[in-house]
C-alpha cells in the first residue's frame, strides 16, 4: 500500500498570512491629516517669519537715525547713505534702504521689502522721517506708506 501525501494530510499546514505595512486607505488618511495640519500651521509660521524679517528693516532704519544724528553734530546738514558709510541694503538683505532726502533740518529714509519679504504686504514699505524735533514712522503696502495709525503701530513694533 502506498501512501500519498495529500495537502490535508501534510504535516505542514499553511498558516494564514499576516498582513504587514499599511493599506492604501490608512496611508491616504495619514496624508490627509498631515495636509490639514500643515495648512493650519504654515500661515502662522510665515506670518511669524515676516515679522522677524521686518526687524531687519527696523534695525537698519534706526541705525540710519543714530548715524544721522552723529553726522549732523559735525556738519551743517544731514548726510546721504554714502556719507554715513552705509550700504543700500539692510543687514540681512531683506530690505533695500534709500535716503529720500537729507537737509539741514531733517531727513527721510525708506525701506522697501525685497524677495520673499514682499509677501509682508501691509508692512512692505517702511519710512522714517525726521523734521526738526519731530520723528514720524510710517508704513504701507506701496511707496506711499499710507497705512492707518493702527497698522503703523503693528508694523513698527515687534
Amino acid at each position: 500500500m502506498s501512501m500519498h501525501c495529500s495537502p490535508s494530510n501534510s504535516p505542514r499546514r499553511r498558516q494564514p498570512r499576516r498582513a504587514t505595512g499599511f493599506t492604501l486607505i490608512e496611508l491616504m488618511i495619514c496624508i490627509a491629516v498631515v495636509g490639514i495640519l500643515s495648512s493650519v500651521a504654515y500661515p502662522a509660521f510665515s506670518g511669524t517669519l515676516a515679522t522677524t524679517r521686518r526687524s531687519d528693516a527696523l534695525v537698519a532704519l534706526m541705525k540710519v537715525q543714530v548715524l544721522q544724528e552723529r553726522f549732523r553734530a559735525d556738519h551743517p546738514t544731514y548726510g546721504s547713505l554714502l556719507q554715513l558709510g552705509l550700504d543700500s541694503a539692510s543687514p540681512a538683505r531683506h530690505y533695500e534702504i534709500e535716503m529720500l532726502e537729507h537737509t539741514a533740518t531733517g531727513f527721510s529714509v525708506h525701506a522697501s521689502a525685497v524677495g520673499g519679504q514682499q509677501r509682508d504686504t501691509p508692512c512692505r514699505h517702511l519710512r522714517l522721517a525726521v523734521d526738526g524735533l519731530n520723528v514720524v514712522y510710517t508704513s504701507g503696502a506701496t511707496d506711499e506708506t499710507d497705512n492707518a495709525s493702527s497698522a503703523n503701530r503693528r508694523c513698527w513694533s515687534l
